[in-house]
């Protein structure tokens, strides 16, 4: 039975591209309002790498530009600087003491030997402090967010039961080593209309939507018995109805103390039909379970049709 709009829309003008993305962003854009961007929200949930990047970025252009501005006032202002040689070494010089400068660090040999330059030092110094402070409030907030590394199939799966019955599987694991308690999945197909575009929400039933420990891999399974959703389609129906296959999960981490969250969605052509998954973890030598990342994703035809 159609549940109501989860929160993402069910009416719209034309057909829309998946609502979640991979990395369990919403395909959503925002315009017009009083407050369009966000620096903060931007620089706690960019990459890793693009975020030192900037960082780095910011720190040199300041410094440089500082280092222009002591060029600009002479260098036989900073009374310890080496005699002039040419163009780069004068930079260079004048980099050097501004990096001094906005560190902190002062070494003592170079020093500002005029009011001009004295006040241009003092204001670098305040902008390195407020720079430092802004670096590391970012870096606290970026590593004390509580996020779930969960590792999804890249692929669902449209398998059968020893019985029979038709059931869809996607399989996660936790990418982490760290304990997830009580992890909760729900399960929603959303479908759209091809003549109105309007979407339509069910939830899906699961064999199981609770867990009490997460070490190893899950296989989610919905089966498809005459109440489903999903009963009576074959692949061309779903990608008629443009189905989308919508999950959220909820665990405890006992590492941040609190609750984490994770999405993602499957269309219809992330759907593999006729297949079973592989399984994902094996005993070592050494009679401890030993969970193999790559095999989450790994699948084999059935040997009969469902």
């Amino acid at each position: 039975m159609p549940t109501l709009d989860p929160g993402i829309g069910e009416k719209f003008s034309r057909r829309t591209k998946r609502a979640i993305n991979h990395d369990g962003s919403f395909n959503v854009r925002r315009r017009g309002g009083p407050h369009r961007h966000d620096p903060y929200q931007w620089l706690i949930q960019m990459d890793w790498y693009p975020f030192i990047g900037l960082v780095v970025v910011f720190f040199t252009v300041l410094n440089v530009a500082f280092a222009l501005a002591f060029m600009a006032l002479g260098l036989e202002d900073l009374p310890g600087v080496a005699a002039p040689h040419d163009g780069v070494q004068d930079f260079l010089s004048a980099l050097f003491f501004s990096i001094q400068t906005f560190t902190s660090v002062g070494y003592g040999h170079v020093y500002p030997g005029t009011n001009a330059t004295g006040f241009l030092s003092s204001v670098e110094a305040l902008v390195g402090v407020l720079t430092f402070a802004l670096a590391t409030g970012l870096l606290y907030g970026r590593f004390s967010r509580p996020t779930a590394r969960i590792h999804f199939s890249r692929t669902a799966i449209i398998s059968r039961r020893a019985d029979g019955t038709p059931c869809l599987q996607f399989r996660i694991a936790n990418q982490r080593n760290n304990i997830l308690i009580d992890l909760q999945a729900r399960v929603l197909l959303k479908t759209t209309d091809p003549a109105t575009n309007d979407q339509t929400y069910a939830l899906l039933p699961l064999e199981r939507d609770a867990i009490s420990f997460f070490p190893l891999s899950w296989t989610i399974v919905h089966d498809i018995t005459p109440d489903s959703p999903l009963h009576g389609l074959l692949p061309i129906d779903y990608e008629r109805l443009d189905v989308e296959i919508i999950i959220q999960l909820k665990a405890y981490d006992d590492t941040f103390a609190q609750d984490v969250h994770a999405r993602n969605s499957y269309t219809h052509d992330e759907i593999e039909w006729y297949r079973r998954f592989i399984r994902a973890y094996e005993v070592g030598d050494d009679g401890i379970a030993v969970v193999d990342l790559d095999m989450v994703h790994q699948t084999e035809a059935l040997a009969v049709t469902v």
